[in-house]
């Protein structure tokens, strides 16, 4: 019996799902096999006994042994033994073969595999799982679109065929990076024989029928539980690029959505016919749903409710290697919005078993902002409880050269561990509400995609630029929530776009603000409604440059002398990529519900560009409003889209500024237009709040103010006084936070955790220490059940205070305490 090894306040994992190549099976003797799959095991044993079953996915080759399959365990395959790009032909910037990053043995004499010996390896690991930590164990089989992974003959010798992609009659092109196979291409004849076809392929074979049946015969033949579509596969034919069928850069509405989504569902109907027995996990594209949807019209939701795919997408492991957390996290929350199932996964990108990098040590620095910052993000299920990622998914457990190196589960682990003992309970500041249906929705309508794409990209932007995004709600989900429900999003603000808000939509959200939400809408706004929701009207849509003014505390710019400089205050706005023009200007000016936050004046006049509006019949209920726009210049085939100079501003930091209209002061300050803003995400944990974020540039400064105080993070000290306090930047960072501090004077206020010392009243569990404390108004949150049975003791200078009305009084589950000056204890 394996012992429990549940984080503490955490939930048991569904899976861990381990990944791994081929290149530690050095040697292929029953003996060295076992040896192999056990160590493997072992380094990871501490991750496994979190959850309930255990898989491996294994990356054999390219998925091009699955193409050749001739049904024969004594063939040999060609597997993935390189480091280094494979089919360099196929790659628009790897065409010199003399060039270092060409493919190369990653030994000198690497092992020659058959399919037997791939047979007994899966076999293997399903065996040692079960003796040595009786769990049960799954392994699955891997295809990829690519060509780098492995030298394929079948992709690009005597099927070249399956490169092409056919839409409207006409062959696709686009100069994407490198060659992918089109899922939903035909095969013309041959005469080989594979397993599914011992005389050959007929002419017009649809590709996802050959794979189909190919995977029905080697799958279960080498003991393959389930079968993981790679890099887009599947998905999309334009992967690792903003543009795609549907959007070249300059022009949407490119192809018929019918037609477009229907190719790609095509390859699923195909598929799972002649295989349908099998689990079909994918990794998805590097972009969100909506993004998918504006470029190349996926059909995720379809996919979602034929039961085609198990789970969604995980988490691109993109942020690893460009630092775009924000993409990261924008395509994460978008695709966990509403599930297939009833969980989703979480992939941590360790290790690289093709390439030169090996990410914990490479670009992370071994630091776990990657863990931490995703795993901070929830959905928000029907009950209104948090759900966190059920699937661990490791890639990989090996590196480049087949190491097995076990430093990196030792420092990886208690990360994780840790990330799942916060995992949120609640929603932290602000909850993205998604329109998942209605977005598919939408994505049929040619019209319609710019807005499409305008609704996840500015998202992007504003996760970037510091607004605290990691919480989402499906609009379907949001349905079918009873008033309990709805009651636990009292305290976050709701995020949402207007493209959804038609007369339907918009009575939603008055619904939900006339119960007390919160709410902040972004994008253009042209239902009648909502315009007389927000008091707004229509004027001539205009784009152009602007002059761009607000009304709030914004960052603070201190050049290298330490002198302040003025952030931009020009907005250069297209209208193609930024939800159209600017139309909006305010419909009754004597309106005192109204509050004007920001406007553009330029040629053609003035536009509202944000506000804030609550009435009284909203019972405490509040809208705020950004018009919203994209600095991105038309640019050729890029991963993302090329940002106009940093002289023009990027309206998206507005999304940051507007949380003050709701009392939360989230400010940076930075060197110069070049310094990147921190990534600063906020959940919530058992009463507490926990700042999981990314430094880039560590000369940035947070400047943070809630609406009980300057937080105090615990082991922080802070300036704390009538502005907002002042922290220290540093790399990647995960800060628990139970103290805020109001006061007039400032001063070096500091928060650690202390001994649980016993006292006439109670022996504590836990104590806080706070020091520094002038005259001030001090907002404890403690647990909930602590503070729900008086089991909280508070000391001011050593002396035991009376908090029994405190507590009776308490709003929100935070303790008040006023008149402070010296050092605070708090215990429960």
């Amino acid at each position: 019996m394996t012992q429990d090894k549940t984080p503490a306040g955490g939930k048991r994992l569904r899976r861990v799902t381990l990944e791994m190549s081929l290149k530690p099976f050095k040697r292929l003797d029953e003996a060295s096999v076992e040896e192999t799959c056990a160590e493997a095991l072992r380094q990871w044993a501490p991750l496994l006994q979190m959850a309930d079953a255990a898989s491996v996915l294994l990356w054999a080759s390219d998925g091009s042994e699955i193409l050749e399959w001739r049904g024969e365990l004594s063939d040999r395959f060609e597997w993935g033994k390189y480091v280094g790009f494979a089919n360099p032909e196929q790659f628009t910037h790897a065409q010199d073969k003399t060039a270092p990053h060409i493919a190369k043995p990653y030994i000198g004499e690497p092992a020659e595999l058959t399919y037997a010996d791939l047979r007994r390896i899966v076999a293997a690991f399903k065996r040692v799982c079960a003796a040595r930590y009786g769990l049960p164990m799954e392994v699955g089989a891997t295809f990829d679109a690519g060509p780098e992974f492995a030298y394929s003959d079948f992709k690009y010798s005597r099927h070249p065929e399956i490169n092409l992609a056919e839409l409207g009659g006409e062959t696709l092109s686009l100069n994407a990076h490198y060659t992918v196979v089109c899922a939903w291409s035909r095969l013309l004849a041959d005469r080989h024989a594979y397993a599914a076809y011992p005389d050959g392929i007929p002419e017009g074979t649809p590709f996802g029928s050959f794979l189909g049946k190919q995977c029905a015969s080697y799958l279960p033949t080498i003991g393959f539980d389930y079968i993981w579509f790679s890099n887009g596969f599947g998905i999309s034919y334009f992967p690792w690029t903003y543009l795609g069928a549907h959007y070249d850069g300059t022009t949407f509405g490119k192809a018929d959505p019918a037609e477009l989504s229907g190719k790609a569902l095509s390859f699923w109907e195909a598929f799972k016919a002649e295989c349908p027995f099998v689990r079909t996990e994918v990794r998805g594209t590097n972009y969100g749903t909506g993004m998918d949807l504006a470029k190349d019209c996926i059909p995720l939701k379809q996919l979602y409710e034929e039961g085609y795919l198990a789970y969604p997408p995980p988490n691109s492991p993109w942020g690893a290697l460009n630092y775009d957390f924000g993409l990261e996290l924008t395509g994460f929350l978008s695709r966990i919005a509403e599930l297939p199932g009833d969980t989703y996964p979480f992939r941590f990108y360790a290790n690289d078993p093709w390439f030169w990098q090996n990410p914990w040590r490479d670009y992370y620095d071994r630091q776990p902002h990657d863990i931490y910052i995703p795993l901070s993000a929830a959905r928000i299920g029907r009950s209104g409880e948090m759900e966190s990622a059920g699937i661990v998914e490791i890639l990989t457990v090996d590196t480049e050269r087949g190491e097995l190196r076990e430093e990196d589960p030792a420092e990886i682990i208690p990360h994780i561990r840790r990330a799942y003992e916060a995992a949120p309970d609640r929603p932290g500041l602000a909850t993205w509400l998604y329109p998942f249906s209605e977005l598919n929705a939408l994505a049929a309508d040619r019209a319609e995609a710019s807005r499409v794409f305008f609704h996840d990209w500015f998202i992007r932007n504003a996760i970037n630029r510091g607004f605290p995004l990691n919480a989402v709600l499906g609009t379907d989900t949001l349905a079918g929530m009873d008033g309990a429900a709805l009651d636990k999003l009292a305290d976050t603000v709701l995020v949402t776009s207007t493209v959804w808000l038609d007369e339907a939509g918009t009575a939603r959200v008055r619904g939900l603000l006339e119960q007390g939400a919160k709410l902040l809408l972004y994008g253009d706004v042209r239902e009648p409604s909502l315009l007389a929701l927000l008091n707004l009207q229509l004027d001539r849509p205009l784009e152009g440059d602007f002059a761009l003014t607000h009304v709030f505390a914004a960052d603070e710019w201190r050049g290298m002398d330490g002198t302040a400089a003025e952030p931009p205050g020009r907005l250069r706005h297209r209208a193609e990529v930024g939800d159209g023009g600017l139309a909006q200007s305010l419909l009754d000016a004597s309106d005192t519900h109204t509050q004007v936050c920001a406007e553009t004046n330029g040629e053609g006049g003035r536009r509202i560009f944000a506000l804030r509006r609550t009435l009284p019949e909203w019972g405490g209920g509040a809208v705020a409003w950004v018009r919203g726009s994209l600095p991105f210049e038309a640019a050729g085939v890029t991963h993302v889209p090329k940002r106009q100079e940093t002289e023009w501003a990027d309206a998206s930091v507005l999304m940051r500024y507007m949380l003050q209209t709701f009392g939360y002061m989230l400010l940076q300050e930075k060197q110069d237009p070049a310094s990147r803003e921190a990534l600063l995400l906020v959940s919530r944990k058992d009463g507490g709040y926990w700042f999981s974020g990314c430094n880039q540039d560590t000369t940035v400064r947070l400047k943070l103010r809630f609406p009980e105080g300057v937080p105090i993070p615990v082991g922080h000290t802070v300036v704390a006084g009538p502005g907002p306090g002042e922290f220290a930047g540093y790399r990647g960072f995960r800060d628990e936070c139970r103290i805020f501090v109001a006061q007039s004077e400032r001063s070096r206020v500091w928060c650690r955790e202390n001994q649980p010392a016993p006292s006439r009243m109670m022996i504590a569990k836990r104590t806080l220490t706070v020091a520094g404390l002038r005259d001030a108004k001090v907002a404890v949150c403690p647990p909930p059940d602590a503070l729900a049975s008086g089991r909280i003791e508070v000391k001011l200078n050593g002396e035991l205070t009376e908090i029994g009305e405190a507590i009776a009084s308490a709003r929100g589950g935070v303790l008040r305490l006023g008149g402070l000056s010296g050092t605070l204890d708090v215990s429960w």
